[in-house]
């Protein structure tokens, strides 16, 4: 009587639920073909199962444990798909149609294919552990495995087997809910060792409204919208996982609560392309161990909150901005970043100043700060190497940056404080916004810049008065400024710098060291286009902002420029340049001369 009980209650649940195609898409379940349906054959699972039922808490205690190891549970209930037909042996699923819905606790073996149909789960409060083995799913409309409702569902990828979950064309739900080709309202685990292929035509890939994780196995999305999205978070600890998507690869967003919408990912082996951002969180990312590979049509990594990297290794081979967030924090793992833009991005979004003015520059944000202590960071940016909208420390670990070529950009950009107390830094680039780290710096630094530019490929290396080196790098592109930063470097102490065929020896006054010649802050000798006449900068011995020749014009300048002014000038006034251009104009000018 239970069993036959347990069936009629279980068809009946299943009504519940339509399909991809005709009244279907309400539920987001499919409907269609015929159904097979056969209890079990061992009468003694069955008991299991039914006790497990009544004694939810201790046996959920036991399939997750079970469901922890790598090694597949003992199905309860074994699914066959097809479109012939689906058979169900075993208690707690139900078939109609082309749609079989899980309604109990308990673990489910599922094997076969369905042209266009769906897998269901609809279990109040259960905790569900699928075994794809072997299964090969399309859904037109919805979602191929779609979690109505439960405490968790777990896919366990079969040893061995290859998965597919795949939707196709415009979803159907009325509300608008289910557009994911994986879409569960609840905690979403994969794990396993076979492999998981999803696609996704005009949705996205895998969804959580909860929790999102990936422990173990082969996953590979390809999502016309995000890939891998939880509400809550999205956690990988393990497993090879490729995603191209549309817009971000992985997304956690929650609008109701800033302490989720995390992202963490402590293992596993990442390849995601994007037409957004490569990762993008609402509240943190947290990058603890793992190897990345990301190419971004937006950022790689942006974060509402806090961005930390402490192991793993993260590659951006490709992306606007590299690292956004408004603190980020590195203190281990290898860092490797190309961008079209800034490197690192410390940024809350919004500025409490009301823009650049003469000499001005924007006010540091509130609370924003990048924070580096350990690993190694490599950057090649065009846009700013590392810029902070606040502040900016580097206590440890090895900072490299090959930055802009280009005057509009710096190295090294900050708004707040600028220290450097421990760790190695070279800062390669353009001289025009070249900037230093400020007086707080308790470690050696040095801003150098040269007469001309150095060409990429052309190493820069620091030795001490004994000829040991303390610090080398090699820009990938041109520069015509370096700030470097190494242990072993004091106030008193005599270094070699070499750039190239330029070398140079520095006996340090000061902790922190400037030039300030052909360059200085925002120019070299020489001005932007001439500005009335030309008279004696604010501060500063030869270089800054001003002086003859430079940016954009003159002999050092930009090649539009004329000898010694804007091209158009002539002796006099705006428009005109006087005989040494100049913006203010004269020698010398805004943070021109020594440091």
């Amino acid at each position: 009587m239970k069993k036959i009980t347990s069936f009629i209650l279980a068809a009946v649940l299943c009504l519940s639920f339509v399909g991809c195609s005709q009244a279907a898409a309400v539920a987001g379940t499919k409907s269609g073909g015929d159904v097979v349906s056969s209890p079990t054959p061992e009468e003694s699972k069955s008991a299991s199962a039914a006790a497990a039922v009544d004694n939810k808490d201790a046996s959920a205690d036991e399939k997750t444990q079970t469901a922890e190891s790598e090694e597949a549970p003992e199905a309860q209930t074994v699914v066959t798909l097809s479109d012939k037909g689906i058979a169900v042996q075993g208690t707690g699923a139900a078939a109609e149609g082309s749609t079989v819905t899980v309604t109990a606790e308990g673990v489910y073996r599922i094997t076969g294919s369905l042209s266009d149909g769906q897998i269901a789960v609809d279990a109040k409060d259960a905790k569900v552990v699928l075994i794809l083995d072997g299964v090969d799913v399309t859904c037109s409309g919805s979602a191929a495995l779609y979690v109505a409702e439960a405490d968790k569902v777990t896919l366990f990828l079969a040893e061995g087997s290859e998965n597919a979950l795949t939707s196709e064309g415009e979803f159907t739900d009325p509300e608008g809910k289910i557009d994911a080709a994986v879409f569960a309202k609840d905690d979403l685990t994969v794990k396993g060792t076979g492999t998981l292929t999803v696609r996704c035509e005009t949705g996205h890939g895998i969804v959580s409204k909860d929790d999102l994780k990936i422990k173990s196995g082969s996953v590979t999305v390809t999502a016309a919208k995000k890939g891998l999205s939880g509400n809550d978070s999205v956690e990988i600890e393990g497993g090879s996982i490729t995603v191209d998507s549309g817009k971000d690869a992985i997304h956690a967003e929650n609008a109701d609560d800033a302490s989720l919408g995390n992202v963490t990912i402590s293992g596993g082996t990442l390849d995601l392309v994007s037409g957004s951002d490569g990762i993008d969180a609402s509240g943190s990312v947290t990058v603890e161990g793992g190897t990345l590979a990301i190419r971004a049509a937006d950022d790689a990594v942006r974060t509402d909150g806090t961005l930390s990297v402490s192991g793993g290794e993260l590659t951006v081979i490709g992306c606007y901005e590299g690292l956004e967030a408004s603190v980020i924090e590195i203190s281990g793992g290898v860092v490797d970043i190309t961008a079209s833009d800034d490197g690192i991005n410390a940024t809350s979004g919004s500025s409490s100043s009301s823009g650049w003015g003469w000499g001005g520059e924007f006010a540091p944000q509130s609370g924003v700060a990048i924070r580096i202590s350990g690993g190694t960071v490599t950057v090649n940016a065009n846009g700013d190497g590392v810029d902070s909208n606040g502040d900016l420390y580097v206590t440890g670990g090895m900072l490299y940056i090959s930055g802009p070529t280009n005057n509009g950009n710096g190295a090294i950009d900050y708004n707040g404080t600028g220290s450097v107390t421990g760790g190695t830094v070279i800062a390669a680039g353009a001289a025009g916004m070249a900037e230093n780290f400020g007086s707080s710096s308790t470690q050696g630094v040095i801003l150098y810049n040269l007469s001309s530019a150095q060409s990429g490929g052309t190493t820069v290396t620091l030795s001490d008065d004994s000829g040991k080196v303390l610090a080398s790098y090699t820009p990938e592109k041109s520069y015509q400024s370096v700030v470097v930063s190494a242990p072993g470097m004091e106030s008193g102490g005599t270094y070699t710098l070499t750039c190239g065929s330029v070398s140079e020896t520095i006996t340090l006054s000061s902790a922190v060291w400037s030039n300030g010649g052909q360059g200085g802050m925002m120019g070299g000798p020489g001005g932007m286009p001439g500005f009335p006449g030309g008279n004696q900068g604010d501060s500063g011995q030869t270089g800054g902002f001003g002086g003859p020749g430079g940016f954009p014009g003159g002999p050092n300048g930009d090649p539009s420029g004329s000898s010694n002014g804007d091209p158009s000038g002539g002796p006099n006034g705006e428009s005109s340049g006087s005989p040494n251009g100049g913006f203010p104009g004269g020698q010398g000018g805004f943070h021109g001369g020594r440091r």
